[in-house]
């Protein structure tokens, strides 16, 4: 049995609104994923964390996606959002997919490529990104709002931009949560969790299409990308 945690559970300060609901062609923005992972053959169950007041919302979900197993409460952060939808998983799993629900241009090809590489590899985990097409610079002390000192370029052949799917083993992104929790660290993405504790973890390309939603522009850009898919 393979899971997907799925958490959806900000709110949006930056965006002005909960975006995982704003409505894109005719579909709020969490269905866009929750249709791919209902679709892919290797998933089994999926948890939606949701905010608190929007569980009741997520149940009514199962009735469309009725591979939606759980619909859990999520944190103030998205590693205790991911931590609850972990531990809210009550049958034997070996492996799971966590997806940022705003991320809806995926499809089945790359969870199944996922997969194949935690297979293949041997590894606790497999995450896709893409490379920087701009230059990046590494800045130091601020000078104002937005202006640093610039100090130094770094080399875009040795960095990518992470996205999501990711898929770990279970057991070992379980271990890694609590162990962060016991020590109060926090991280942006689960796969720098395993790095910390010494756990192998590699990289497929991803898509630039891949977009986490998280401006109007976000959307604005993704609304033309799932035109395509419609």
């Amino acid at each position: 049995m393979r899971y997907a945690v799925i958490p959806a559970a900000g709110v949006g300060r930056r965006f002005g609104g909960k975006k995982q609901f704003f409505t894109v062609h005719g579909r709020f923005l969490i269905e866009y994923p929750l249709s791919i992972f209902q679709k892919s053959e290797l998933i089994g169950g999926i948890v939606l964390v949701l905010p608190a007041e929007d569980v009741d919302f997520g149940e009514r979900l199962k009735e469309k996606y009725p591979k939606i197993k759980k619909v859990v409460e999520g944190g103030s952060e998205r590693q205790e959002s991911v931590y609850r939808g972990l531990t809210a998983i009550d049958e034997p799993v070996r492996e799971v997919v966590v997806h940022d629900g705003v991320r809806p241009v995926i499809d089945t090809a790359l969870i199944r490529e996922l997969v194949i590489a935690l297979s293949d590899y041997d590894v606790d985990g497999v995450i896709c990104g893409v490379r920087p097409k701009e230059t990046v610079k590494e800045v130091g002390s601020p000078l104002e709002p937005g202006d640093f000192f610039v100090k130094r370029t770094l080399n875009r052949d040795k960095l990518i931009l992470v996205q999501t799917p990711q898929v770990f083993n279970y057991s070992v992104l379980l271990e890694c949560h609590e162990r962060a929790r016991e020590e109060d660290f926090w991280a942006t993405d689960d796969s720098a969790l395993l790095e910390r504790y010494g756990y192998t973890v590699i990289s497929i390309p991803g898509d630039y299409r891949n977009i986490k939603v998280t401006t109007r522009e976000d959307l604005e850009i993704v609304s033309i990308f799932l035109r395509e898919k419609l």
